[in-house]
């Protein structure tokens, strides 16, 4: 007779395998989660922000620099402090952005007070962005100063962006300008408007096409003329961004003058 074969012993230790693989998954999914967060918070966001410029389109005049950094090129100093802005904002999101836009850029103490030189709001026209014409000009002047140039272009860049229609209104106080260059407060709230939007179409780039200029002298007051705070509040240029992109949705909107100058 031969020999018995043994029978064959069933493997107690075949678990060892797909444990060990178990757990080198895991120390690797850890070392990841180590990893991002030891990384720089500001090349992430630069990273997701690059990933949607891919996929959304990047933004027309925006920054390109900080893309560059990344891969250890130096851009020029950024001027925008996005690459992607959303489009088609509603009234409420345009001023959000210009409120953030600001802040980021230090100069949020321009508009935290009612007495602020800059304030903001929405009316049936559109987005109302009323810039005191004591903080912009001198006295009887039409000049704007260079070191303002930063301020006005956060706000420029929205409204480029926006791609709307805008309105620039500049308005007075009810005093006399006699003894200045200027004839009456027509001139002056004329001429300041006009001041305001070349600097934003020559300086910033913005459409000349989407802009017109003009003055009201005292006549729309937003506050009472018989005290020096109302005088003060009423000495302003208005940059009025209209409901609208396009001429032909104006043409039936009563409350904006001279919307076939638009066309």
């Amino acid at each position: 007779m031969g020999r018995k074969k043994h029978e064959e012993h069933e493997n107690h230790e075949r678990w060892i395998i797909p444990y060990a693989d178990m757990v080198t998954l895991l120390f690797a999914f850890f070392v990841v989660l180590y990893a991002m967060s030891q990384a720089d918070v500001e090349k992430v966001k630069i990273v997701s922000e690059s990933v949607s410029d891919a996929f959304i389109g990047h933004k027309k005049g925006g920054d390109k620099s900080k893309q560059m950094d990344i891969l250890g090129v130096r851009g020029s100093p950024p001027t925008s402090r996005r690459f992607v802005m959303k489009k088609n904002l509603t009234n409420e999101e345009i001023i959000d952005e210009i409120l953030e836009s600001l802040e980021v850029e230090g100069f949020d103490v321009l508009y935290q007070e009612e007495a602020s030189p800059i304030q903001m709001k929405i009316d049936e026209r559109g987005v109302v962005i009323s810039i005191s014409a004591g903080y912009l000009f001198a006295q009887n002047s039409t000049e704007i100063p260079a070191e303002l140039y930063p301020v006005i272009q956060v706000i420029t860049d929205i409204i480029k962006d926006a791609g709307k229609f805008v309105l620039v209104e500049g308005h007075t106080d009810n005093l006399p300008v006699a003894g200045t260059k200027f004839f009456d407060n027509w001139d002056l709230s004329a001429l300041r408007a006009t001041a305001m939007a070349k600097l934003m179409i020559e300086e910033f780039g913005v459409n000349a096409k989407l802009i017109t200029a003009s003055g009201y002298a005292e006549f729309k007051p937003v506050a009472s003329n018989d005290t020096e705070k109302g005088r003060t509040q009423n000495r302003r240029v208005d940059l009025v961004m209209l409901n609208a992109s396009r001429a032909e949705d104006l043409l039936e909107d009563a409350q904006v003058p001279g919307v076939e100058n638009l066309q």
